[in-house]
């Protein structure tokens, strides 16, 4: 955790408005990744303002004793969007990826399909594996991070994800069309 988080965090427990500054450095984080989550922008709000709410009511009950501040509020972020999922029984992403700027309506059309292949192949994954790939190459955490936040050791997350990889490298075969085999006749020239 940045030594400063660990300031605000000790004025936060004494004062709840100096909060405010742990919440401006996050809250874009965290509601990123939970409208990857969510698929849903406002259920992505609400899931943002009760993990900051409840990371808040926390710190002041000293019930956060860790060393990286941020993994602790993805856990709680990620603990309440499965959590709002399972209730509604949803949980197939649709957007993965933001919109990109593209120079060529080629390019455009090209990534976009590349989006959605990645996207369909995500979505069969089951859960786990696809929490597993958001939190280290879509939210960009280190590996430490989403060891904090998925409370297992380092070994362990590099062992899931290399599975979840291979799961997604799976679903990725199946989507992807097979290329057309051309026979060639050696006698052509």
């Amino acid at each position: 955790m940045l030594d400063n988080d660990q300031q605000l965090v000790e004025q936060a427990r004494q004062d709840p408005a100096a909060f405010g500054a742990l919440y401006d450095r996050y809250v874009d984080r965290i509601f990123v990744y939970t409208a990857r989550l969510m698929q849903d922008d406002a259920a992505a709000q609400d899931v943002t303002a009760v993990t900051f709410e409840k990371a808040l009511r926390h710190i002041r009950q000293n019930g956060w004793q860790g060393d990286h501040f941020v993994a602790w509020l993805y856990r709680i972020a990620r603990n309440e969007a499965i959590s709002r999922l399972r209730r509604q029984k949803w949980l197939s992403p649709r957007q993965w990826f933001g919109s990109t700027e593209l120079r060529s309506t080629e390019t455009a059309v090209q990534s976009r399909q590349t989006r959605q292949t990645i996207h369909r192949a995500l979505a069969r994954l089951r859960p786990k594996d696809r929490d597993i790939i958001v939190l280290r190459y879509l939210e960009e955490l280190s590996s430490e991070d989403v060891a904090d936040i998925l409370a297992c050791s380092t070994d362990n997350v590099y062992v899931r994800l290399h599975r979840a990889l291979a799961r997604l490298r799976v679903e990725l075969e199946q989507e992807m069309p097979a290329p057309a085999s051309r026979e060639v006749n050696p006698h052509v020239s």
